[in-house]
């Protein structure tokens, strides 16, 4: 990896910040892709660091961390997956706030970023990808979104999707599922596939061009590849 990858604490956040190879040579500034959850960046960034300039504007990431998936990721309260497991707390209201009050400004004052909506983009996985599909519908700070393998098996989120609209109808908006993941023995978490068919098709009608929405179906299960699935969404929304 020729970019550098480094540690901030920004208001008692722990964050990871990745620069591209260019960043100190070259003084430009640059959009920026938001994280929830750390990830392998380096792996990650590694292998999309030669798209950039080809298919893909070079761009800063920040990846927020997070020491409480289930409670920074659910958007309300709901029972745990399993029996005696600790309930989901409803606490994503309370992790984007800051991301949008105090990460981001922070980030956008100390970097050469381009601020814009449209040139932030917000990413998860699993529950973190739940969380940043919520944020479409919560806040207008970021005009592109990806959810890999998100957990839209959530109680009541199709539900939500139904009632409300977007926060900003001209986002752009990455969907992925594992095509192993509907076949969980767990009956709520099998609901995955459908949950995740009904958010696209929902959001087709929902956001203003129907070319700004990508469902991708990868082979294997949740766990399955998980890097190379964020190189995709990443090279899709971040494409020229």
């Amino acid at each position: 990896m020729r970019g550098t990858l480094q540690k901030l604490i920004i208001d008692e956040h722990e964050c990871i910040l990745y620069l591209p190879p260019e960043y100190q040579a070259e003084k430009l500034n640059y959009p920026v892709v938001y994280v929830n959850g750390e990830g392998e960046l380096q792996e990650i960034m590694e292998a999309l660091e030669s798209h950039f300039g080809e298919e893909c504007e070079a761009f800063i990431v920040v990846s927020v961390i997070s020491e409480d998936w289930g409670e920074d990721y659910s958007p309300w309260p709901a029972p745990g997956l399993r029996k005696n497991e600790k309930p989901f707390q409803g606490g994503a209201g309370g992790y984007l706030n800051p991301l949008v009050e105090i990460i981001k400004p922070y980030i956008d004052a100390h970097y050469r970023t381009k601020d814009d909506p449209k040139n932030t983009a917000l990413i998860g996985y699993s529950l973190g990808g739940l969380a940043a599909l919520y944020a479409l519908y919560t806040c207008r700070a970021f005009g592109k979104i990806g959810s890999l393998s998100g957990s839209l098996w959530f109680d009541g989120w199709i539900e939500f999707v139904n009632s409300n609209l977007p926060a900003d109808t001209s986002a752009k908006v990455y969907l992925s599922l594992g095509s192993g993941e509907e076949r969980s023995r767990n009956q709520r978490i099998a609901k995955v596939g459908d949950c995740t068919r009904n958010t696209a098709e929902i959001l087709k009608q929902q956001l203003m061009s129907a070319e700004n929405l990508v469902l991708e179906w990868n082979m294997g299960g949740h766990f399955t590849e998980t890097s190379q699935r964020f190189q995709k969404a990443l090279l899709w929304l971040m494409r020229f």
